[in-house]
C-alpha cells in the first residue's frame, strides 16, 4: 500500500510567519486531492486538523492569503447560504518536503514539531543514502525562532512519535 503524503513547499517554511500559521496550511492541504490546485474544505475541518479554534483557523489563513501561499474564495449558495470555502494553491510547490499524512494528523504533534520534521527534511541530504540532517540545535533554533530548550522539547517529540532517531556528539 502507497503511503500518502502532504507536499510542504520550502517557500512556506521560509516565510517569516508564525508555526500555527504554518500548521493551518499543512491542514489545509491534508484534504487536497492528487495534485489539484484548488481545495474544498470546512473551517472546522481546518481547525481540527490543525489542532486550533475555529476562531483563530480565519486570522491564520488571512496570513497565508496576504504572502501569496494561497487564495480562498467562499462558495454562495444564494441568498444568505453561504458553503465551504475554496482554498487555491498559489505558491511555488516545485521544492518540497513530503510528510506522510498519518504525521499531518498526529494530534500529539504540536505545529512547531511538524515544521521542524520539514525543516531537517529540507537539510538532509538524499543522496547520500544516509538520510543524515546535520542542523545544529542552534540553526534548528534560529529556523523555528525558538529557544534552545524547546529545540530539544521538539526533537524528543519527533523521537517519541518514531519520527527521527539522535545522537550527540562534539
Amino acid at each position: 500500500m502507497k503511503v500518502q503524503h502532504v507536499r510542504v513547499p520550502y517557500s512556506l517554511i521560509e516565510l517569516d510567519i508564525s508555526n500555527q500559521s504554518k500548521s493551518v496550511y499543512i491542514a489545509i492541504m491534508c484534504a487536497r486531492s492528487g495534485h489539484n490546485k484548488k481545495i474544498k474544505i470546512s473551517m472546522d475541518k481546518i481547525a481540527a486538523n490543525a489542532g486550533l479554534k475555529v476562531r483563530m483557523v480565519n486570522r491564520h489563513i488571512s496570513e497565508l492569503c496576504q504572502y501569496h501561499m494561497l487564495s480562498r474564495k467562499q462558495m454562495n449558495y444564494g441568498v444568505g447560504l453561504y458553503g465551504c470555502n475554496t482554498y487555491t494553491i498559489e505558491c511555488d510547490e516545485r521544492k518540497f518536503a513530503e510528510i506522510p499524512l498519518c504525521i499531518a494528523y498526529e494530534k500529539q504533534l504540536k505545529a512547531s514539531s511538524l515544521i521542524a520534521y520539514c525543516i531537517m527534511k529540507k537539510y538532509t541530504d538524499i543522496r547520500k543514502k544516509d538520510y543524515t540532517c546535520y542542523l545544529s540545535k542552534e540553526e534548528l533554533a534560529q529556523y523555528l525562532r525558538c529557544t534552545l530548550n524547546h529545540v530539544n522539547k521538539i526533537k524528543r517529540d519527533l523521537k517519541n512519535a518514531g519520527l527521527i532517531t539522535y545522537e550527540y556528539n562534539s
